[in-house]
């Protein structure tokens, strides 16, 4: 409780400083358009302080590549609109956000849902409309099954298990499990549970943590006196920031893993460096410092040319996934009129090409059992992250 009180100032100011930046970023709605010289593509954010950072950064990357195809004709001579509504995450939220954007604004395909809460109510509305329109790489690592959602990402059991294997690999044989009691993260537990087993390791013990990470000093406490020699938590920046700070894991040389959507940087807010350096986090796309690397060339590129700020991994996750999205519609509707039925048609059929495209061992990454890349970084003291 004194760590709330200390930081909540400070995360307020944060929280409003990503809203200005993320308000002024995005395109406002508008019903102002040249009828059949665009593509429309909608976008639905969860703006609460679990995501508001992850999906700032990704609309930022998606825009970025959006801005950078309009500049050059569009997508067969059609500009993209670029839509954006907020959303708290909650089903009545989304259903309201999903309704202006399919029925008053008549986009074409929703891009980039972000959070697991907004995925999941998407997926939970029945009328006809959004059974017929296309999803395209969501930012969630849950894994929805539906032939309308196109998947980029590799989901949180992919990644759970990557982790493992990389904690194995060092040599480390006992773990703990720390995990919120979310929908999205029960996958991800059993990979964990089933991939220790496989690998002849010993679980040491499993604790629930909440899922802000107000009750980290218990979780800490459970997890210390068990000694395990890693500790894999599921859950948001929050849950591994104020698990992080309660629990000294460098005293005690065990290492703490977390998955692709924390921010390393908002762990610095959430505890002090000196207790976040040397945290492990798999990423679902490569270093954006790799220029070698030709999409990560391009990204920083064109970062430097339409947005004023240093690129990361999500935006350049967001840029990836637009471009994926260009090129599926640019091949798939290949100059007819634009329908909803017909993107979401061209999507569908250009999913296997695009899936294996970003997978391409070009991205000098591990390739999962679907074929979509993970790494695996650590957070130096000063936020940046070592791979």
């Amino acid at each position: 409780m004194r760590h709330m009180l200390f930081r909540l100032p400070v995360a307020a100011r944060i929280v409003r400083a990503l809203l200005l930046s993320l308000t002024a970023l995005l395109t406002p709605l508008s019903s102002t358009y040249a009828a059949g010289n665009e593509i429309v593509v909608g976008q639905i954010f969860d703006q609460s302080p679990a995501w508001i950072e992850a999906g700032r950064d990704y609309a930022a990357g998606a825009k970025t590549y959006f801005d950078l195809v309009n500049s050059e004709g569009g997508i067969n001579g059609r500009r993209i609109i670029y839509l954006t509504k907020d959303s708290k995450g909650t089903p009545a939220d989304v259903k309201r956000a999903a309704d202006e954007l399919v029925f008053n604004h008549k986009v074409d395909v929703l891009f980039g849902p972000v959070g697991d809460a907004t995925m999941r109510a998407l997926l939970d509305l029945k009328n006809p409309e959004m059974q017929g329109i296309a999803i395209f790489g969501p930012l969630t690592g849950a894994a929805p099954a539906r032939p309308s959602v196109q998947t980029l990402r590799a989901n949180y059991e992919e990644e759970a298990r990557e982790l493992l294997r990389h904690f194995s690999g060092l040599g480390l044989t006992s773990f703990c499990l720390v995990f919120t009691q979310s929908e999205e993260q029960q996958a991800a537990i059993r990979a964990v549970r089933e991939a220790v087993r496989a690998l002849g390791n010993t679980l040491t013990c499993e604790t629930q943590i909440d899922d802000a990470g107000r009750d980290a000093k218990k979780a800490a406490q459970t997890v210390r006196g068990k000694r395990p020699q890693a500790v894999i938590v599921l859950g948001d920046t929050s849950v591994l920031g104020n698990f992080a700070r309660e629990f000294p894991f460098k005293k005690m040389g065990i290492l703490i893993g977390g998955l692709s959507l924390v921010n390393h940087t908002a762990l610095m807010e959430i505890a002090v460096p000196a207790a976040v350096k040397g945290i492990v986090l798999t990423q679902v796309v490569p270093s954006p410092q790799r220029e070698g690397v030709p999409i990560v060339r391009e990204h920083v590129k064109a970062m430097k040319r339409f947005r004023d700020e240093p690129p990361s991994h999500l935006t350049l996750e967001g840029f990836m996934a637009a471009k994926a999205l260009v090129e599926s519609l640019r091949t798939g509707l290949n100059g007819k009129p634009v329908r909803r039925e017909d993107v979401l048609s061209a999507l569908m059929r250009s999913q296997q090409t695009t899936e294996a495209s970003l997978a391409t061992s070009d991205l000098g990454m591990m390739n999962t059992k679907s074929g979509k890349p993970v790494d695996v970084t650590m957070v130096r003291g000063d936020g940046t992250l070592i791979r």
